[in-house]
């Protein structure tokens, strides 16, 4: 009788996503990296990401900190009061290997990926905190190609290793802060065109979308998310895992993996 009481022993798609939530959680926000970095007193906290600091030390987190044991162990949940606190706790871990405060894989390939970008990062969080105080009616989709493509006076780039995917990620990281717009439905589809990445890979795996054609790939996410949005099964635990279009788009990314699928 007490057997039938216990929890059931862990899945090995649990396992797998339980070693590594940033890597294979299907829940954006319940990713180890993300529930350290929007605890109390972090960057996205409203006292915070509404100044240059918090634009700053959110440019750390997606740019250099995120999936690392730096920010885990960081008592100020990843949140840098000024450029010398940067600088202080890279000196008070500078005996321990690069990998302790970068994982320079976290997102696929990256070229350049360091700690030492965060320079370039302190002197881009400035522009962009000022450029979203005085663009008020700026949108989402102009938000990630700004910190995308944007450029230094020398023409340098003014947020290394911040491609579109990185750029997009961070700017869904503002909507959840309140700094940036929440986008509707249909312009997180078009972005997911735009991005190309694990998300359109998911909608032709899993036979939503027939083809990869921005057509069938932004049509495809818009059933599926009416879908999920009215299914009663899942509808019980919509709030917990935080559903909306962001968390959908994440969700097809690890679905794009065939390792992840192996699993269910």
């Amino acid at each position: 009788m007490l057997n039938q009481h216990l929890p059931l022993p862990p899945t090995k798609l649990q396992q797998k996503i339980l070693k590594n939530t940033d890597r294979h959680c299907p829940f954006r926000e319940l990713s180890t990296s993300r529930c350290k970095i929007m605890e109390q007193n972090g960057p996205f906290s409203p006292h915070n990401i509404y100044s240059r600091e918090g634009i700053f030390s959110g440019l750390v987190f997606r740019g250099i900190l995120f999936n690392t044991d730096a920010l885990q162990e960081h008592v100020s949940c990843g949140f840098f009061k000024s450029w010398d606190a940067w600088k202080q706790f890279v000196a008070a871990h500078r005996d321990k290997k690069e990998s302790y405060m970068c994982n320079p894989h976290v997102y696929g390939r990256t070229n350049g990926r360091s700690p030492s970008n965060a320079q370039h990062f302190w002197i881009g969080s400035e522009i962009l905190h000022k450029k979203l105080l005085q663009e008020p009616n700026i949108t989402f989709t102009e938000i990630v190609d700004f910190i995308a493509t944007a450029k230094s006076l020398d023409k340098k780039t003014l947020f290394p290793t911040f491609a579109i995917l990185t750029a997009y990620l961070f700017t869904v990281d503002l909507v959840y802060a309140g700094r940036a717009p929440m986008p509707s439905l249909e312009e997180v589809a078009k972005m997911v065109c735009k991005l190309d990445k694990g998300g359109s890979r998911g909608l032709t795996k899993i036979g939503v979308a027939s083809d990869s054609s921005p057509k069938q790939i932004a049509r495809g996410f818009i059933e599926l998310f009416h879908f999920l949005d009215q299914d009663r099964e899942f509808s019980h635990i919509k709030h917990q895992v935080i559903f909306d279009p962001f968390m959908l788009e994440h969700s097809l990314c690890k679905a794009s993996r065939d390792s992840w699928l192996s699993f269910a």
